[in-house]
């Protein structure tokens, strides 16, 4: 196995379910991952076109209704990454330090995890409109430890399926996120 990198890597914080799936549970989701872009992008959102457009009372009543449209999903996304998971519920969610790429992912997590299980993961970009991107991976490695009576495992997985233009707007995450770093880096040294 080629354990070279093929994408670049940051480290972030960020807000990502997990859940342990099976075999048949991981055939049953490929298709629908690899096929499906979480990203939706509606056009109503497209503030851009609706202000060239605007020339009457209905396209201004439209103008309104796109951002209603708009607050409506980013309260959705709020609540989603708020509130936290009852212990029936299928996926441990956290918001914690991640490292990522277009290629994986390293998080800590409260489910034990294993090396070489299948895992499904929800990753919401921090950037409008917030999308969730999901994908399955499998871990390439677990390794657990215990802080205040608290078990823990820190996982390294890799994706498998993941719909490529999902894993373009993940890529294009990791470079922003990197060109702010090194901004940040470049001022704080001028400042010196």
């Amino acid at each position: 196995m080629d354990d070279r990198r093929d994408y670049f890597r940051i480290r972030d914080r960020l807000a990502v379910d997990v859940r342990i799936i099976t075999d048949d549970e991981f055939l049953q989701l490929e298709n629908i991952i690899r096929y499906n872009p979480t990203q939706v992008i509606d056009k109503a959102y497209d503030m851009h076109s609706v202000k060239e457009s605007m020339s009457n009372d209905e396209t201004e009543k439209s103008q309104i209704f796109a951002y209603l449209r708009m607050i409506d999903k980013k309260v959705d996304m709020l609540v989603d990454i708020l509130c936290k998971p009852q212990k029936n519920e299928l996926y441990h969610s956290s918001y914690a330090e991640v490292e990522i790429s277009g290629n994986g992912i390293k998080f800590v997590s409260d489910l034990p995890i294993q090396g070489g299980d299948y895992i499904e993961l929800r990753i919401v970009i921090p950037r409008f409109p917030y999308p969730k991107i999901t994908a399955l991976g499998q871990v390439l490695r677990s390794e657990g430890y215990t802080m205040s009576d608290t078990k823990y495992c820190t996982v390294i997985a890799r994706f498998i399926v993941i719909n490529e233009e999902d894993r373009d707007l993940l890529i294009s995450y990791v470079f922003m996120k990197d060109r702010e770093r090194l901004r940040l880096k470049k001022e704080l040294r001028n400042r010196e």
